[in-house]
């Protein structure tokens, strides 16, 4: 069997897992990367050397850490089910993860918040000749502005964040249920709460939408159609150029969220539940940034040290 042949039941395979349409597209960009360096050879022709030559071009070609990193993800489970589905030899044994540093988290401060609602409010300044500079109300200010408090008060990634519908927020008591992803075997549902802000604002521009149904999507386009992830994290870049805030995407929403918990003595276990992860080691690197946090601010505001004692 071809490679790229053996590829195409790799991507029914994971979609039968039910694995997010995100994860498929990666896994299926990153193996027909493999082709292309290699060829569409059989499979009964691929080797370890092949991988590792494959994987050091891609570093001779400066992508980032974390994109080479996937490629190699890609390999190993492509090579599992290989071994599990057609019973064919693993050739990815001893084939060493790319070590690289995590990106570090930066939350955004209460500051840049600010900035990215004034800037939901209205448009950009505008001139023309014959008259003074102006600002004009933007038409999607009241959904702008409750997409980036939902993210911010709820820790919801933007995958969840598109998925909601009306019937999924109670408007009542705040209380929002995820669901999971497709069969829910990779991602669990939940139910997170809304504070008075986030709250107040989703029931503002909800209140706009005329004969909305309980079905429909709760946050929608200027034309209309249901905004999916894509059309979320485009809306934040671009919001984030106009209010003078740089890297701004949903993750960091997320980040926010879960140090922002952490600094107000929230709990590492509730915080697992509420952002859905399914293990504790990510939740205890945000714990390990919220403890630095409280060492510095100390150090800041020892008295014996500011007064030289």
């Amino acid at each position: 069997m071809e490679l790229s042949k053996a590829i195409m039941g790799f991507e029914i395979f994971l979609r039968a897992e039910g694995y997010a349409i995100s994860t498929v597209e990666l896994y299926s960009y990153c193996l027909n990367n493999l082709v292309k360096a290699i060829g569409d050879i059989e499979l009964s022709e691929m080797n370890r050397n092949q991988l590792r030559f494959f994987l050091i071009g891609l570093q001779d070609q400066n992508l980032s850490p974390s994109t080479i990193e996937n490629h190699w993800k890609a390999i190993r489970t492509f090579n599992r089910w290989m071994n599990t589905d057609l019973q064919l030899p693993r050739v990815d044994n001893d084939l060493a993860r790319p070590k690289y540093k995590p990106a570090e988290i930066t939350p955004f401060s209460e500051g840049e918040i600010r900035k990215l609602l004034n800037a939901c409010s209205r448009t950009s300044l505008a001139e023309t000749k014959n008259r003074k500079k102006f600002t004009m109300p933007r038409p999607t200010s009241q959904r702008d502005q409750a997409i980036i408090l939902m993210l911010l008060d709820t820790g919801l990634r933007v995958s969840e964040l598109a998925r909601l519908s009306i019937q999924d927020v109670n408007l009542e008591n705040g209380e929002v249920f995820v669901k999971p992803f497709s069969t829910g075997r990779k991602t669990k549902s939940r139910v997170i709460f809304l504070g008075n802000s986030s709250l107040k604002a989703i029931w503002k521009y909800l209140s706009t939408r005329k004969d909305a149904k309980p079905t429909d999507p709760v946050f929608l386009s200027s034309t209309g159609v249901p905004m999916n992830k894509n059309s979320i994290r485009h809306f934040l870049v671009n919001i984030g150029k106009r209010a003078g805030v740089k890297n701004v995407h949903p993750h960091r929403f997320r980040h926010t969220f879960a140090i922002q918990y952490l600094r107000n003595s929230g709990d590492i276990f509730t915080l697992q539940r509420m952002l859905g992860h399914s293990s504790l080691s990510m939740v205890k690197h945000y714990l390990a940034l919220a403890d630095f946090d409280v060492k510095a601010a100390h150090q800041r505001a020892s008295p014996a040290d500011n007064w030289r004692l």
